[in-house]
C-alpha cells in the first residue's frame, strides 16, 4: 500500500506535468489551468503541415509556456524540409528542446527513418536545440523484443551525448501500470540515466480511449480498458489514469522510479477535461 511519501512523491510528479496540444488556441485553453512556463508539446500527425506547427508553438511562446515540438523523422521529405521545419520552431518560437518521434508511418517519406538519424544528422545542434526527448515504449513497439527496444534508447543516448545533446525520454501511454513499472526496473537495470516522462491518457470515454489505444499500438493494457466498455453508460463515462497512476505509487517512490520527473498527458477527451483531472488528482495525493 502506498505510504504518505509515496504519495507526496506522486504530487510532485503530477504538479510538474506537461501536456501536449494540437490546435492553435491551446494557449487560451491553458490559462488559469497550467503554470506559466510550464512545458507544452506541440504534436505532429501524418499529414499536417510543418508551418502550422511552428505556428502553433509561436503562439505558446507568446502566451507564456514553454513549446517542445514533435520531429516525426519519416515525415520530413528531405534535409532541407528538416533543416527549415527546425530553423524555423528555434526562431520564431525560440524551441530548444524537442520530441524526436519516428513517426505514424510505416515507412519514411524521406531519408530519416529513425529519430537516432535525426540526432545524428546535425541540424538540431545547428539551431541552437540543446535539449531532445524520445519515446519509451513500456509494451513494446513494432515486434521487437523488450531488451531491443532498451538497447536502440541506449544508442540514442549516446548518439545525442556524442552530438552535445541532453536526452530525456518519454513514454507512450498505458492503461495498465504493470508494464509502466516492469519497463522502469529495466531501464534501471541498463543503467540509462535520463530524465523519464511517463505518458498517461488525459480522461476520456473509453471508445475513444479505444480509438487511440489501437491507432498507437498499445499492447497488453487495452484488456485494463476493456473491462470500461460494456454498457452504453460505461461508453459515456469518462475514464482517467487513475488506476495507473495509484498502481505506480509505490514503484514511483523507490529506486526504479528515481528517474522519473514527471507525467506528460495525451489529452485524448480534451485539455480542459485533463488539466482539471490533474488538479484533482493533486488534490487526493496531497489530502
Amino acid at each position: 500500500m502506498p505510504t504518505d511519501s509515496d504519495n507526496k512523491r506522486l504530487a510532485r510528479l503530477l504538479r510538474a506535468a506537461t501536456v501536449e496540444v494540437y490546435s492553435r488556441n491551446a494557449p487560451e485553453q491553458l490559462a488559469g489551468q497550467f503554470a506559466p512556463g510550464g512545458d507544452v508539446y506541440v504534436s505532429y500527425l501524418p499529414g499536417d503541415d510543418a508551418a502550422k506547427r511552428v505556428e502553433i508553438a509561436a503562439a505558446l511562446r507568446k502566451g507564456g509556456y514553454n513549446p517542445i515540438v514533435h520531429v516525426p523523422a519519416r515525415q520530413m521529405l528531405d534535409a532541407a524540409h528538416l533543416d527549415d521545419y527546425v530553423a524555423r520552431a528555434a526562431g520564431e518560437a525560440g524551441a530548444t528542446r524537442m520530441l524526436l518521434i519516428a513517426g505514424d508511418s510505416t515507412r519514411p517519406r524521406g531519408p530519416f527513418g529513425s529519430s537516432l538519424d535525426v540526432i545524428q544528422s546535425g541540424v538540431l545542434q545547428k539551431h541552437g536545440v540543446r535539449r531532445v526527448d524520445v519515446a519509451g515504449h513500456p509494451e513494446g513497439n513494432a515486434g521487437l523484443r523488450a531488451n531491443e527496444l532498451t538497447a536502440i534508447l541506449i544508442a540514442k543516448r549516446d548518439a545525442a551525448r556524442a552530438a552535445g545533446l541532453e536526452m530525456g525520454v518519454v513514454t507512450q501511454f498505458c492503461f495498465d501500470p504493470r508494464p509502466i513499472a516492469e519497463w522502469l526496473a529495466a531501464a534501471r537495470a541498463a543503467e540509462l540515466d535520463c530524465p523519464i516522462r511517463i505518458g498517461l491518457a488525459g480522461p476520456a470515454n473509453p471508445a475513444t480511449l479505444m480509438k487511440f489505444a489501437l491507432r498507437c499500438g498499445v499492447g497488453n493494457s487495452i484488456m485494463a480498458l476493456q473491462k470500461h466498455v460494456g454498457t452504453i453508460g460505461r461508453l459515456l463515462r469518462d475514464t482517467g489514469p487513475d488506476g495507473v497512476t495509484r498502481g505506480l505509487a509505490e514503484t514511483l517512490g523507490g529506486p526504479d522510479g528515481a528517474a522519473v520527473v514527471n507525467f506528460h498527458f495525451f489529452p485524448f477527451g480534451g485539455l480542459s477535461k485533463t488539466l482539471g483531472w490533474i488538479a484533482g488528482a493533486i488534490r487526493e495525493a496531497e489530502a
